[in-house]
């Protein structure tokens, strides 16, 4: 019987952003529905608070 050997997978990950976003596009800042969202989420994070381990930094 022949004995198959395991091969190691490797994962890299690159160094290239995986986003490219155009700098041509223009700004959303100060959006009528990106700042209806920011402040639905402020509110809920204001009553539901968030975890209190996700304050910590990692050395």
């Amino acid at each position: 019987m022949l004995r198959k050997t395991k091969k190691e997978i490797l994962v890299q990950v690159g160094t290239k952003p995986l986003v490219m976003v155009d700098p041509a596009l223009p700004s959303f800042e100060g959006h009528p529905f990106f700042e209806k969202k920011a402040n639905a989420v402020k509110k809920l994070l204001s009553r539901v608070g968030l975890p209190k381990g996700i304050n910590k930094k990692v050395p």
